[in-house]
């Protein structure tokens, strides 16, 4: 038997072994991508599965705040049980079980005070950003064996440890979040100011560029004053040379677009299109279901139903009907009903506890993760999960702290 002073734990490894454990955890939690056998999907599972096997060496008390990703997970268990056994089924399912898993891992490993987390983030961020910076500047290929496919074209970006450029630029999205929330983290301004010229030069992802410009933008309005004001001015001048560096590429086009004709943007692009229509239809669903669950596999039955009466403006050949929905939120909405709502409510109200004192903070984190995660963002991403759990633990440290 073993116990830390807080009575975390029942059993354990020898310490050691435990702490080698949880940064094999973190290894996948943070290269969602890699993979190991092969596989058919972009995100492997290696990160949920670890996150189960870990599981077991935690006693089974759930806080209060892991009660809505318990009961969000307990609710795809039943759909699942009463649902069709398809491929699309049971990666939803597994979706939802990689949300509850790694988050209450996560937790739990980062309070265990076993591990370095600081010098693991700094760790993973530098191979992140190496890989990217070699496959711009030298090779596009390099190391892009360790992913299950590596896809881009000539006029988008590299794709780093991820499958597509888009995945590569939420990544460091993740990177500029998390260390936004580390207040006493070593070169955190470093790590941010990486990751933004990642996002516009190595990933060149449209998606996360249109992440960053909502940042600044809930940033400027929740922190207005004379330093919004100089970072706004700043940031315009930044914008300005950076459009013309960046001339030739797809995100370049579509910020021209964007600038010269805004409404037609949504008809042109037949990637934004379809990622607009997924929520789009995902929320129609959800409210026209009365909140009621839809299901894992009523998706494309739904919303080729749906394609007809919208034909002046989806782009329909280039809808993507493969049985997935191409939005974390809204395809969770659409699939669980009104008990997905426990997830963002939780996230919200852990945001609210750490930033009480300090609203505008709050109102910064809540607005934008949640935004972006309507999506195509999975709702089972790995570090969406570690997100969640990473909020717990300084939720925690905050109480200890006041007390």
């Amino acid at each position: 038997m073993y116990a830390n002073k807080d009575q975390t734990y029942v059993t354990a490894p020898r310490t050691g072994v435990r702490s080698a454990l949880y940064y094999v955890f973190l290894l996948f939690v943070f290269f969602p991508y890699f993979r190991l056998v092969p596989t058919e999907t972009d995100m492997q599972p290696f990160a949920m599965l670890s996150a189960i096997g870990l599981f077991f060496l935690f006693r089974k008390k759930i806080s209060t705040a892991e009660i809505g990703l318990f009961i969000t997970f307990l609710t795809s268990v039943l759909i699942f049980l009463v649902d069709a056994k398809t491929l699309v089924a049971v990666r939803s399912f597994f979706n939802y079980a990689s949300l509850f898993f790694i988050a209450y891992v996560s937790y739990r490993v980062l309070r265990s005070r076993k591990i370095n987390f600081e010098s693991f983030f700094l760790f993973s961020f530098l191979l992140w950003f190496s890989v990217s910076l070699v496959q711009t500047f030298y090779d596009n290929a390099f190391l892009s064996f360790m992913v299950s496919a590596s896809r881009t074209t000539d006029d988008r970006g590299v794709t780093g440890f991820a499958p597509e450029p888009t995945f590569l630029g939420v990544v460091f999205i993740f990177f500029i979040v998390i260390a936004l929330h580390l207040q006493h983290l070593k070169y955190r301004k470093l790590i941010i100011s990486l990751s933004i010229i990642s996002v516009l030069f190595f990933a060149k992802s449209t998606m996360v560029t249109v992440f960053l410009a909502l940042m600044l933008l809930i940033f400027l309005l929740t922190h207005f004053g004379v330093r919004s004001i100089f970072l706004a001015f700043l940031s315009f001048i930044f914008v300005y040379y950076l459009f013309s560096f960046l001339e030739g590429s797809r995100v370049h086009r579509l910020m021209g677009l964007l600038i010269e004709e805004p409404s037609s943007l949504l008809l042109v692009d037949a990637s934004i299109n379809d990622r607009f229509f997924h929520v789009f239809f995902s929320l129609k669903g959800f409210f026209e279901n009365l909140f009621i669950p839809n299901g894992f596999n009523s998706w494309v039955p739904y919303v080729s139903s749906q394609l007809p009466s919208y034909k002046d403006v989806v782009i329909v050949e280039g809808f993507s009907l493969g049985g997935r929905i191409m939005s974390g939120y809204g395809g969770a909405f659409f699939e669980l009903g009104i008990f997905f709502i426990l997830v963002p409510i939780m996230m919200t109200f852990l945001l609210f506890k750490i930033y009480r004192s300090n609203i505008n903070k709050f109102i910064f984190f809540s607005v934008f993760m949640n935004l972006i995660m309507f999506s195509a963002i999975p709702i089972g991403f790995p570090l969406f999960a570690f997100y969640l759990g990473l909020l717990s633990f300084l939720n925690e440290r905050k109480k200890i702290y006041e007390d």
